[in-house]
């Protein structure tokens, strides 16, 4: 059974959770992650498991923070506590982007500024939080875009998910260390590293669940950015050009994405704005999960969080490749550990 290690807001270990009735962890690639642990009332989960308290395991780096706190009695007249918060990179939602912000640069030195700007080194001094910091990766991606006022996490996770890029906030030695990453491509549509496949022809995807579905689906969006009535700038984005009933269109309000009376160039401008249409354009209308089971593959060893895979179903003739993107781990009193993946197809 995995163990859990609780730590209070100073970060001193002060309990060990080693008994619990049961326990799911959800961690994503790039939309942060949470967890519900159930535990029986005693004297010492009430004294130890409190609010904005942390608990890690003991078998990874996965840190959460205690949100929500609930006691209550069953139908079988068992008194439980039911604890649950998120991974610790929701300390980064406490923050808003104070300032109007123009990104020009990397992926990775956009967001370390956005950091800088609003939470590691803001000028108002009380916005800090101590010791945080960002890992240095050299991630050449550009970006080309304003923010003024969002939640800096949303705009971090925005920014991630339109680039396919990984975060995670790591604890170390009382340190936050912001982590970017790119997960790896193990599936048939590459030849440097051994392939990863799930398929119930090799017994390793146990149950599967397909779900189409073009209600959501956006091809074209009209990003309308400052300006009054018919004298807005709009620009119109896609990907690929669709007409007729294979166009599906969408109005992206970016009124707030401002030139700032000519400051920032028209060529930049029209990036900004075709920047903010992109990210409308990579939502998903298909999704694969299904229990997998991962002694044959080796989830932690082989494949990691954010890796495209292959999965197939040959039963159903489907056969696609996906990002791991979500993974729910649940664990019962007796240690039986479960896992299920949740993936997100690419190039739908």
């Amino acid at each position: 059974m995995i163990e859990l290690i609780v730590k209070n807001k100073n970060f001193e270990n002060i309990a060990l959770i080693d008994s619990y009735i049961s326990l799911i962890c959800t961690t994503s690639y790039n939309e942060g992650g949470e967890f519900e642990l159930c535990v029986a009332v005693s004297e010492k989960n009430i004294k130890f498991l409190k609010m904005n308290y942390y608990i890690t395991r003991n078998d990874n780096n996965d840190t959460f923070i205690i949100e929500n706190l609930q006691i209550t009695i069953n139908d079988d007249k068992e008194e439980l506590m039911i604890i649950s918060g998120r991974t610790i990179d929701s300390i980064i939602s406490r923050r808003i982007i104070e300032n109007q912000t123009i990104l020009k640069t990397t992926v990775f030195e956009g967001i370390k500024k956005l950091l800088d700007e609003n939470l590691i080194n803001p000028k108002n001094n009380d916005r800090k939080i101590p010791n945080f910091t960002i890992k240095n990766v050299n991630f050449t991606d550009k970006i080309s875009r304003q923010f003024t006022g969002d939640n800096l996490l949303e705009a971090i996770i925005d920014i991630c998910q339109s680039y396919n890029l990984g975060f995670k906030l790591n604890l170390k030695e009382n340190i936050f260390e912001l982590e970017l990453y790119k997960g790896v491509n193990r599936s048939y549509s590459q030849n440097e590293v051994p392939y990863i496949v799930f398929s119930d022809e090799y017994d390793n995807l146990l149950s599967s669940n397909y779900a189409g579905s073009t209600k959501e689906l956006i091809t074209n969006v009209l990003v309308a950015g400052e300006g009054e009535g018919n004298s807005r700038r709009k620009l119109w984005v896609s990907e690929l050009e669709k007409t007729g009933l294979e166009r599906y269109e969408f109005f992206k309000d970016s009124r707030n994405t401002s030139s700032n009376d000519g400051e920032v160039s028209e060529e930049d401008y029209k990036k900004q704005l075709q920047q903010e249409g992109l990210e409308y354009l990579t939502k998903k209308t298909i999704a694969f999960s299904g229990e997998v089971y991962f002694d044959y593959v080796g989830y932690g060893k082989n494949v990691f969080l954010g890796d495209i895979v292959t999965i197939q179903n040959k039963h159903w003739n489907l056969y696609i490749n996906a990002r791991l993107n979500k993974i729910i781990e649940s664990i019962d009193e007796g240690g039986k550990h479960s896992i299920e993946p949740i993936f997100t197809i690419l190039n739908t």
